[in-house]
């Protein structure tokens, strides 16, 4: 199962060479026990395993030959784990009680306002905040808590700013789609009111569903690399900055026109657009190291992604998913082999500029949470 992808960048000899060396017979002995563990413990486990498997991903991890290594532990996960059981389940019993009101008191307008309040206050205001600060408690926790030669990275990130500019993309995302679905809904209820002769539904539905269309595409490219910009933006390794310049008329510009490409060839140039999407992404990358800044580089093609998705989806077939580990690890071989950093960044002068994560206060530490992989 462990197949190899060539690339022609490996014939290339790289001083600051980013490898991934883990192999998906060990990743599944890990997967399996924590499985077991956690099914066994009714899910206490959890924070353990992802602790366990975090360490063993981030070890077989090399730049410059040199291991990254991930300090943090099960029971520092274990705090934020039991903050998100508590708030999502303070999210389920609200809805679980309206519900029931709704149900008992079906003919009351005022339990039904009550019903319809809850459910947007869930949707616009609960949900959104909760996702935004696990993202930044995520980013946060684990740059805190990740090294490379001893080196502590870290995440710059201001707590408000971050959950201001993610819930103001989310928002204007959301809006938009709602108001798709009202125009929809709208013609359809015209046409039903009116007969099936009433001409102007279909003229409504086409004269503002293809530029809402365009609009919710915009935005989710707007979205999408907002995240990109205020997370993989504010991340450094001790001295060496990285910065992300991604702009969102380029990421509109693959999703439409990829997208429209890969309906037209009917799937066939899906790998093209897969593989604009990850270099969309590691180009964006810069890294500051002295003043001196320089682009992080890509040498992914449509025929290595082919060769990729083809095999993983075969390994997952035929092995009825048992093979995820091993498609977990091919993937993460084929980007770290693909990413190649400017060799005029001398990676060994990269010095210690991060407090250590013991000489953070307890309020700092009370905010550290790490939900990757729970609900996104």
């Amino acid at each position: 199962m462990e197949q190899q992808i060539t690339s022609t960048s490996e014939t290339i000899e790289r001083n600051n060479t980013v490898k991934f060396i883990g192999k998906g017979s060990e990743l599944f002995a890990i997967d399996l026990v924590n499985a077991l563990l956690t099914i066994i413990t009714l899910g206490l486990y959890y924070p353990w395993a992802k602790a366990k498997k975090l360490k063993y991903l981030y070890q077989n991890t090399l730049m410059k030959e040199s291991e990254f290594d991930f300090l943090g532990t099960g029971k520092e996960i274990f705090r934020g784990y039991i903050k998100a059981i508590l708030i999502m389940a303070g999210f389920y019993a609200l809805y679980i009680t309206s519900n029931f009101l709704l149900r008992t008191h079906g003919q009351d307008e005022l339990f039904i306002g009550i019903f319809i309040a809850t459910m947007l206050l869930l949707t616009l205001v609960g949900i959104p905040i909760f996702s935004a600060y696990a993202i930044f408690g995520t980013f946060r926790y684990r740059a805190a808590r990740s090294t490379w030669r001893g080196i502590l990275c870290g995440f710059e990130a201001e707590k408000r700013k971050f959950i201001k500019s993610f819930l103001g993309a989310y928002y204007l995302l959301f809006s938009t789609y709602i108001l798709f679905i009202i125009i929809i809904f709208t013609s359809e209820y015209l046409q039903k009111a009116n007969g099936m002769e009433f001409s102007f539904a279909p003229i409504l539905v086409s004269s503002f569903s293809l530029p809402l269309m365009l609009l919710m595409i915009y935005l989710t490219a707007y979205y999408k690399n907002n995240i990109y910009s205020i997370t993989y933006g504010n991340l450094r390794l001790g001295s060496l900055k990285l910065n992300y310049k991604g702009k969102t008329s380029n990421l509109f510009g693959i999703y439409f026109g990829n997208g429209f490409l890969v309906s037209i060839t009917f799937g066939v140039y899906y790998f093209w657009y897969k593989k604009n999407l990850y270099n969309f992404l590691i180009e964006n990358l810069h890294l500051k190291h002295n003043e001196e800044e320089h682009k992080v580089k890509s040498s992914i093609t449509a025929g290595q992604v082919f060769k990729l998705e083809v095999g993983n989806i075969l390994l997952l077939l035929f092995t009825l998913g048992i093979a995820y580990s091993w498609t977990y690890c091919r993937t993460a071989r084929f980007i770290a082999r693909n990413i190649i950093i400017p060799e005029n960044i001398n990676l060994d002068k990269i010095n210690q500029t991060e407090k250590a994560y013991t000489d953070a206060t307890g309020e700092e530490l009370s905010d550290i949470m790490d939900l990757g992989g729970i609900f996104f």
